[in-house]
């Protein structure tokens, strides 16, 4: 023990050799921390490449849920990209399997837990670091205005595989709505909005109602169509009051009682006339009093040559009814002139309003007559034929130009009205045309007027769809920018009525004026709630632009109105139409919003896949399940995709 404490006192006054001392106590301390920061090291880059990969994996899975449904498929791509980018035993992991979940609507959470060994720390008794990440992802919604342009021509109602294809486009549009309800749901409890427009067209939209419904100026009260006057020129001879005389007729020495029998009772005779000379009724009768045989008085009557015997002289009473005319108060129908005729619509355009119009030459009018369009006849015409109207709410489009002649030209013209998008009507030249086709009467292209004196002659065609010759449609009237239940939609969408041909330019046309934030209606949104609004077309068709000559459409009867060519002869009036659709995609796409296009049974040209906003977002469907399909993935693209953890 003194040993002990010698020592000890000799090593505190003697301090040589004190720092290896130190620096060997100091060296496992230190060895510890650089073991962990190499070992940390590994982990954050092992953590850094799982998240990555974790990331990957909840946005590939996020893009193909579909109606917000767990599937097996969402899974599966959720692992397999996960498994990708982050291989088994990278960085000497121990094994994991991700796990793919659904949180909440429309977000895929994807999870993680793993080790990773240690190589200094084990020295220590830490053998592995636990590795774990978590990611969610959604689809960036923010307000989302969708209009939908749908092909509802003649054709949509033929079956495809046992299915007519309106059907299934009323099938793809509730699945699309399925697809976003989730969304919608967000949304609204955000106090932000997921809407829907409609505008189902053909050979013209069905507007008319809506817009009077946003301002009554919009629509024009007056329209000069290609139709038909009455000329009533013709004088009208009154009867006057018919005077009768009566005379006996004689036959003597040839009758039998049956054959004078037959004499007596001759039929009547008509003669004279036509108006105005006098025209007479000759009569025969038995006597002046009894329109009766009697063979007592007129067969061997007393003071006859013969009275007795098989063969005896006859008798009979004739009178002779004679009528004379009178003119000057009426005038009657002398032809019908087929022209472009003016009409004043100010009533028919209300909501409640109805017109009366003649659908024949019968009847008479006032001295002096004159010339009357059918809605004058109508009025004025005494017996005349009428039938009464209301309208179906289909227009013609405003006043356009014949410069667009089909070249590659985008820029629209300014006399081409109808294709300015946000121009709000003050004139009538920008006011939109009610379409009336029970007064339209088409003639030969390129003339001015044509004269029948057929007083019921159609002198081509009244042009009333629903009849033999249907050269007119109206579709089922569009829906603006609203928010939609799905009963609603539903119900809407079984209405739809398929009629007539294809104009892709008109349904483009009021397709950007529903997705627009101006003009006639300016529904869409840049801002609401101080978020931002996307805007989407979604246009789907099952054939290709069609431009009729002699049929009733949003730009009138071509031959007769010559709006879009200038010429009755309509040759080059597809080329113009088909630019016209061009010109239009192109006003929808400069309003900022992203246009889908959609062919059902059959093949995009370059001007329907040249109409979307991008290659991606042009494609067909060849049946009814591929456009459900088509409709979900737009669906389920509409949003960005984002990370939300």
């Amino acid at each position: 023990m003194a040993f002990f404490r010698r020592l000890l006192a000799s090593l505190s006054r003697d301090n040589r050799g004190n720092v290896l001392a130190i620096v060997g106590a100091a060296l496992v301390p230190l060895t510890i921390m650089i073991g962990s920061g190499i070992d940390l090291s590994r982990a954050y880059m092992a953590k850094s490449k799982m998240q990555s990969a974790c990331d990957s994996a909840s946005l590939a899975a996020r893009r193909v849920l579909l109606n917000d449904t767990l599937t097996t498929s969402v899974e599966t791509t959720g692992k397999e990209f996960f498994g990708f980018n982050f291989p088994q035993g990278l960085y000497g992991t121990a094994a994991f399997t991700p796990t793919v979940t659904k949180p909440s609507a429309g977000v895929i959470r994807v999870a993680a837990n793993t080790t990773i060994p240690t190589v200094v720390m084990k020295l220590f008794g830490f053998g592995s670091l636990p590795v774990a990440v978590t990611c969610d992802a959604s689809l960036n919604f923010v307000n989302t205005d969708i209009v939908l342009v749908l092909d509802v021509t003649g054709s949509m109602a033929n079956d495809l595989n046992g299915t007519p294809k309106i059907e299934a486009l009323q099938d793809a549009v509730l699945a699309l709505y399925d697809e976003l309800a989730p969304v919608q749901t967000q949304l609204e409890s955000q106090g932000l909005r997921l809407r829907y427009g409609i505008v189902p067209y053909s050979s013209t939209v069905n507007v008319g109602r809506l817009l009077y419904a946003k301002d009554p100026s919009y629509i024009r009260s007056s329209v000069t169509i290609p139709s038909r006057v009455a000329n009533f020129n013709a004088d009208v001879y009154t009867p006057q009051t018919p005077t009768s005389s009566g005379s006996w007729e004689y036959a003597s020495g040839s009758y039998t009682s049956s054959a004078c029998q037959s004499w007596v009772e001759s039929s009547s005779t008509t003669g004279g006339g036509p108006a105005p000379t006098a025209t007479t009724v000759t009569r025969y009768q038995g006597t002046s009093s009894s329109s009766g045989y009697s063979q007592s008085n007129d067969w061997g009557y007393s003071g006859a040559s013969d009275t007795s015997g098989t063969y005896r002289s006859c008798r009979r009473w004739k009178v002779v009814e004679t009528t004379t005319y009178a003119t000057g108060s009426q005038k009657a129908f002398s032809s019908w002139t087929y022209q472009q005729t003016t009409y004043d619509l100010s009533n028919y355009i209300t909501p409640t309003g109805t017109m009366t119009y003649a659908t024949s030459g019968a009847g008479t009018v006032p001295a002096p007559g004159g010339t009357y369009n059918l809605r004058q006849l109508a009025a004025s015409g005494t017996g005349t034929s009428t039938s009464t109207a209301t309208w179906n709410g289909c227009i013609e489009e405003r006043d356009t130009t014949t410069s667009i002649d089909g070249g590659t030209s985008l820029t629209i013209p300014s006399g081409a009205k109808d294709l300015d998008i946000n121009l709000i009507p003050s004139s009538d030249a920008t006011r939109w045309r009610p379409m009336v086709p029970d007064l339209i009467y088409t003639r030969s292209g390129g003339t001015t007027s044509q004269t029948s004196t057929n007083s019921t002659t159609t002198s081509g065609w009244i042009l009333n769809y629903g009849y033999s010759q249907g050269y007119w449609a109206c579709p089922t009237e569009a829906r603006r920018l609203a928010v939609w239940d799905r009963t609603s939609l539903d119900t809407y969408l079984t209405g739809l009525q398929t009629v007539g041909g294809t104009y892709h330019d008109i349904g483009m046309i009021w397709g950007a004026r529903m997705v627009s934030t101006g003009g006639a209606f300016g529904d869409a949104c840049t801002y609401y709630n101080s978020m931002p609004c996307n805007r989407h077309v979604i246009f789907m068709t099952d054939g290709q632009q069609t431009a009729y000559c002699n049929v009733y459409t949003a730009y009138g009867v071509e031959q007769n109105d010559m709006r879009v060519t200038g010429s009755g002869s309509c040759t080059d009036q597809l080329i113009r139409h088909e630019q016209r659709f061009r010109m239009a995609c192109n006003a929808a796409k400069n309003l900022g919003a992203s246009v889908w296009v959609i062919g059902f049974d059959t093949a995009l040209n370059s001007n329907l896949s040249g109409c979307a906003s991008s290659s991606e977002q042009a494609d067909t469907a060849s049946n009814r399940t591929a456009l459900i399909a088509k409709f979900q993935q737009i669906g389920n693209k509409i949003g960005a995709l984002r990370l939300t953890q």
